[in-house]
C-alpha cells in the first residue's frame, strides 16, 4: 500500500504537468490570437496616420490652388484696369538687366539672381525670379515700395531678411522671391509638366504678396 509521501509526490507531479500544460496552452493562445490582434491594431493605427497625412497634404494643395486662383484674378484685374503691356518670357535677359540696374539705384548689392522655369497660364506666364543680396533694412523697404511702380508686371511673393535693422550693424542679407508676369508665348513654351506645377504650388504655399 502506497505511503502518504508517495501519494503527495504523485499529486505534485500531476500538478506540475497540469501547470506546464496550462502554460503551454496560454502561450499558444497568445501566439495565435492575441499577438495577431495586436499586430493588426498597429497596422490599423499606421494606416489611419497615413490617411491623416494624405488628408493634410490634400488640404494644403487645395489652399495653394485657391491662393493661385486669387492671385491670378488679382493680376487679371490689374491688367484690365492698368493696361499693362506684358513682355515675352523670351526677353528674360533684358528683364534681369533692368532689375539689376534698379537694385543698384536702390543702393542694394545683388549677390545672386536665379530664374526658374516659366509656368504657362491662360492670360500670362509666371516667371519665378529669386534674388539674393545685401543691403540695409531701409533700402530694402524703399526697393519694395518702388518695385511695383517701376515694374507693374512683377510682384514679390516671399521676403527673407536676415540681420539687425540697427544702422551700426553690418548690411542685412535679403532674399526676394518674385514673379514676373510675362505675355503668353505658346509657340516658344511647352506644356508645363505636373512636377513643375507642383513646384509652383510649393512656392505659392505660405506666400505673401507685396504690397
Amino acid at each position: 500500500m502506497p505511503s502518504a509521501t508517495e501519494k503527495r509526490s504523485r499529486w505534485c507531479r500531476i500538478d506540475a504537468v497540469g501547470l506546464g500544460l496550462c502554460a503551454a496552452i496560454s502561450v499558444l493562445w497568445y501566439l495565435t490570437t492575441v499577438n495577431p490582434l495586436l499586430a493588426q491594431r498597429l497596422r490599423t493605427a499606421d494606416l489611419r496616420r497615413q490617411i491623416r497625412d494624405l488628408e493634410r497634404q490634400t488640404d494644403e494643395v487645395r489652399a495653394a490652388k485657391a491662393s493661385a486662383g486669387q492671385l491670378l484674378m488679382a493680376v487679371r484685374r490689374d491688367l484690365d484696369a492698368g493696361g499693362v503691356d506684358l513682355d515675352r518670357a523670351a526677353n528674360i535677359n533684358k528683364r534681369i538687366a533692368l532689375l539689376t540696374e534698379f537694385f543698384a539705384g536702390c543702393e542694394l548689392h545683388v549677390d545672386d539672381m536665379q530664374t526658374g522655369r516659366p509656368c504657362k497660364g491662360l492670360q500670362c506666364d509666371l516667371v519665378p525670379i529669386t534674388i539674393v543680396g545685401r543691403g540695409d533694412y531701409g533700402r530694402c523697404i524703399r526697393f519694395l515700395h518702388g518695385l511695383c511702380k517701376t515694374f507693374p508686371d512683377m510682384s514679390v511673393m516671399r521676403i527673407d531678411l536676415k540681420g539687425s535693422p540697427s544702422p551700426a550693424a553690418p548690411p542685412e542679407q535679403f532674399q526676394f522671391e518674385m514673379f514676373w508676369y510675362a505675355a503668353p508665348d505658346s509657340a516658344a513654351m511647352a506644356e508645363i509638366p505636373t512636377g513643375a506645377r507642383a513646384c509652383l504650388m510649393s512656392q505659392l504655399r505660405g506666400s505673401v504678396l507685396w504690397p
